[in-house]
């Protein structure tokens, strides 16, 4: 007979698969971080785990337990079918040869630990107890006629039948939705895409032998999914053109994972120090101009630039103090915003500016935030209107108004106490804020500055994006709304906003921290990235991802040393990941690596 094997490590997977699929994503997390695995898919018996597995080994247990009673005063006759090969946990090995059985065949196959039975006189089989989920002739307790218990709050708890099944059978009860960690091998009905073959690198030096480039960020073009721009350290800005290059061209089996020269143009004026960081880029709505924000290293100064799409100049904005962050345009695309320290050395103060700039009148005009250091508590701002954008970090959730040449303050919305907030993020079809705190929770709130917070995360929350929605809009719009978050637990959570309930409408886990995250353009998919590895799923149907891409082990993965560096100190690794204007590209920067992954729907 061949004993299933029952460790530390097969008992965690089920309690933990059992956390996931029941929703309860904060507490398998914090098991899963315990346990000290980073992902519990990738041991070997996972795939052969089949959903509710932790389910059918208690309730199984139970029914063996009294057919194990039965049996102690009704004999069966000998079983003339061999015993499977197989366990909850994969293929079994087998330990001797089969031996005569004591047991009914069908509750040998369900057991799941070998234990020694008395052997009976030959004799009729004792009867088995009826299986049933609870759900028969209207009531709770399986036999028609009982009462049901009352129920809690975990899904397979509800309905307890009254023939000592401890829950409900797994074969009847309909499957839920369930957060994944990767592919499931073993349940999955569709192929799970492997990406890694589909994926370009782009070159991101001029000298291919240098390895020092950091990349901070880039971003496609939002109407043209050719054009890619790319933004780091050592004088890094440029804008690809990717009509001309395939993963067939750029890596081939020779040398795959080499990166590739594509068309490209430089978005810094000529002569630009080898040393200059650029800090920030961003494109335009309707994609005819590009902001380029940029620190020389010589005089710490910063400037913002503004570059056509077909790389000419426009306009440039200079005598920032570094670093510009937080480049956004406003809807129509005639403003542009930009948040930047400055110190005033006689005083010995500090303040954040907020400028926000007309490109295509070469006018700009200024606000100080008094007392408030960006260095240590950096700002967050986002267009509510033509006119009006919030500003938010720390306890600060503060309107503004730029009218007439002149920014002046508006609204203040009162933060929780102690809540510092880090992120912002605006709705213009619901006219609903999202914010997120350091400590997990995200705020909606409304025009009146009603606040409904959400206990998201365990931990910083890293992204916070709206669903984008497609003209014209459907029944279900004006109940119905999308966020989704992602942070340092490893959690990624889609959340109805106008729903009451305050539980996520699903959820996903990706074993590690997630660094980023984005929708497509049309809001079908939804791409989560960690320091490894990207997911991507159907955002109706997050059961199992529809594709994954891995990174491979190049050099260039890890952080280089650049220009600027300034020190020996360890880095913190910069992602970026975002989608072509079609949703059929994505893009994944960090550190002296990017890629450009073709996903086909």
């Amino acid at each position: 007979m061949a004993k299933e094997v029952l460790d530390s490590d097969r008992i965690n997977y089920l309690i933990w698969r059992y956390l996931v699929e029941s929703d309860y994503k904060e507490t398998a997390v914090r098991l899963q971080q315990e346990w000290n695995i980073q992902d519990p898919q990738q041991l070997s018996f996972a795939p052969h785990v089949t959903n509710h597995a932790l389910v059918a080994v208690l309730n199984r247990g139970l029914l063996y337990n009294v057919q194990e009673r039965d049996l102690t005063q009704l004999p069966e006759p000998p079983r003339d079918v061999p015993a499977p090969a197989s366990g909850f946990f994969g293929p079994l090995m087998p330990a001797s040869p089969p031996a005569e059985a004591e047991e009914d065949h069908e509750n040998l196959r369900k057991r799941q630990l070998d234990n020694d039975q008395p052997q009976h006189p030959p004799g009729p089989p004792g009867k088995r107890p009826r299986l049933s989920n609870g759900y028969e002739n209207g009531n709770g307790n399986g036999n028609g006629n009982g009462n049901a218990f009352e129920p809690t709050p975990m899904d397979v708890d509800d309905d307890q039948n009254g023939d000592e099944n401890a829950y409900p059978s797994p074969e009847q009860l309909p499957s839920p939705v369930v957060a994944t960690i990767g592919p499931e091998q073993g349940t999955q009905v569709e192929k799970v895409n492997e990406l890694s073959t589909e994926t370009i690198f782009l070159e991101l030096s001029e000298d291919p032998s240098s390895k020092n480039v950091v990349l901070l960020q880039c971003e496609f073009n939002p109407r043209d999914p050719s054009i890619l721009a790319a933004a780091g350290t050592d004088a890094l800005a440029r804008m690809w053109s990717l009509s001309r290059i395939s993963p067939d061209s750029s890596s081939g089996s020779e040398s795959p994972g080499k990166a590739a020269y594509a068309p490209h143009q430089n978005l810094l004026d000529d002569g630009v120090s080898p040393n200059t960081t650029v800090t920030g880029l961003a494109w335009s709505s309707n994609g005819a101009v590009i902001a380029v924000s940029s620190e020389p290293i010589e005089d710490g100064t910063a400037r913002i630039e503004f570059w056509h799409s077909d790389g000419m100049p426009l306009a440039t904005f200079n005598g920032f103090d570094s670093p510009v962050i937080c480049l956004r345009w406003n809807p129509s695309n005639t403003s542009c915003l930009a948040l930047s320290p400055q110190e005033d050395t006689k005083e010995d103060t500090k303040s954040a500016v907020i400028t926000v700039m007309h490109p295509a009148l070469e006018s700009m005009v200024k606000f100080h935030i008094p007392n408030h250091n960006l260095h240590d508590q950096p700002l967050e701002a986002t267009w509510t209107g033509d006119a009006e954008f919030f500003v938010c970090g720390g306890n600060i959730l503060q309107e503004f108004l730029c009218v007439d040449n002149v920014i002046t303050p508006g609204r203040k919305f009162e933060t929780a106490p102690g809540e510092l907030l880090s992120k912002i993020t605006y709705d213009p079809r619901s006219h609903l804020l999202a914010t997120a705190s350091d400590s997990g929770t995200i705020s909606i709130w409304d025009q009146s500055g009603h606040c409904r917070p959400f206990n998201a995360h365990q931990g910083l929350i890293t992204s916070l994006t709206w669903q984008p929605l497609q003209t014209p809009l459907g029944p279900a719009d004006e109940t119905e709304r999308y966020l989704a978050s992602a942070g340092e637990d490893g959690a990624i959570s889609i959340w109805n906003v106008r729903s009451s309930d305050t539980k996520s409408k699903s959820s996903m886990t990706m074993g590690s921290a997630v660094v980023a995250l984005a929708f497509t353009p049309d809001g079908a998919f939804i791409a989560g990235g960690t320091n490894e590895r990207i997911l991507i799923w159907k955002a109706d149907d997050v059961s199992l991802p529809r594709a994954t891409w891995t990174r491979g082990d190049e050099l260039g993965w890890r952080t280089p040393q650049s220009h600027d560096s300034g020190s020996d100190e360890q880095q913190e690794d910069q992602f970026s990941l975002c989608w072509d204007a079609d949703g059929q590209k994505l893009a994944y920067g960090v550190n002296s690596r990017l890629a450009v992954i073709n996903f086909r729907r």
